[in-house]
């Protein structure tokens, strides 16, 4: 019998060191036990590609959301993922969290948000919204990032991807490679990011179909938000003036419009996109749908200054918007 246990404990022993390496390491807080990494390294260790920022960002910030809550979000894709919280709370001396996530579409937009309304009562919602995922040819959902791990924990254990990037974190630890954290997209050269710029343009917007449904599921927020009392806003970040020349090329300005005039239909919209002085300077942005660190913050202060929010028409961004909308409606 003794010989069966000890063959049996040899057995298990790599198993139980696994078991245990997830648990110390814990690349996303899910256990929250030991914090032998700092978070902020772990959350740095997420974005290193273009693969495990997406999958990342959601499951890393549902767990941190649904443990520490607060009642104003940011909801959104990769345009608002660099949107800075402590900078809104030092504007507006509210607490927001940054729900954004690399490769959010409306789908998973939508859950989030109604994830986010089961964990707290809500006061303010910011929707950050793009043209290029408002597509019914771009549907599709990656909540289950986070769901599935709610739903059945143990596959913390067990999946491929926990492993990957529990690896990842210990060897940037260790290490410091900046390969390790550097492999995004973000840290193309000039001409590959041209090259990939024009190849998401036509990702994005080759076969475009209007997405009646989405219009539907954001009247069903606006009526939840309106039961509630919940203030709804809806941000559009400035983009490149390359994708308004493709759209133009493509003859779907038409399409934007129409996009610009149903979230208007949903609440208060606030259009940086007709900020013309910055999207006419490529510097301004990483990709062509990307602004800068710089710019966020830039236009995170235009958006939470607090005369903007209770609506004082003369307020500083008030006066920015409007008279960059007059220096548009003059170019046309």
């Amino acid at each position: 019998m003794k010989k069966y246990f000890f063959r049996g404990l040899l057995f298990a022993i790599p198993l139980i060191l696994y078991v245990l390496f997830i648990v110390v390491v814990d690349p996303y807080e899910f256990i929250n036990v030991f914090h032998v990494i700092p978070a902020k390294e772990k959350f740095r260790v997420i974005q290193r590609t273009d693969e495990s920022s997406p999958r990342g960002n959601i499951l890393w910030k549902a767990i941190h959301f649904k443990r520490n809550p607060v009642p104003n979000i940011i909801i959104g894709d990769s345009q608002g993922k660099d949107i800075d919280v402590a900078l809104i709370d030092s504007i507006t001396g509210d607490k927001y969290y940054n729900l954004c996530a690399p490769g959010s579409s409306y789908e998973t937009m939508f859950d989030m948000f109604w994830f986010a309304a089961e964990q707290i009562k809500l006061e303010k919602v910011y929707f950050q919204v793009a043209f290029m995922n408002y597509n019914a040819n771009r549907q599709y959902n990656l909540f289950y990032f986070a769901t599935d791990y709610f739903k059945r924990p143990y596959e913390y254990f067990t999946t491929r991807d926990i492993f990957f990037d529990a690896a990842a974190n210990v060897a940037w630890a260790v290490g410091r490679h900046p390969y390790i954290v550097e492999r995004s997209y973000e840290y193309l050269g000039p001409q590959a990011m041209e090259n990939l710029a024009r190849s998401r343009l036509n990702l994005f917007f080759e076969k475009y179909v209007y997405p009646e449904s989405y219009k539907a599921e954001f009247m069903r927020i606006k009526s939840y938000c309106e039961e509630n009392k919940i203030q709804l806003y809806f941000v559009v970040m400035p983009v490149y003036k390359g994708v308004d020349n493709y759209l133009k090329e493509k003859s779907m300005v038409a399409d934007k419009v129409r996009f610009l005039q149903d979230i208007n239909s949903y609440g208060n919209t606030i259009n940086l996109d007709k900020l013309t002085y910055l999207k006419q300077d490529r510097d301004n942005f990483i990709d062509y749908f990307h602004p800068t660190h710089t710019i966020i913050d830039a236009v995170t202060r235009i958006i939470w200054s607090d005369e903007y929010i209770n609506g004082h028409k003369n307020s500083p961004a008030a006066t920015i918007l409007q008279q960059d909308q007059l220096s548009d409606r003059g170019s046309e």
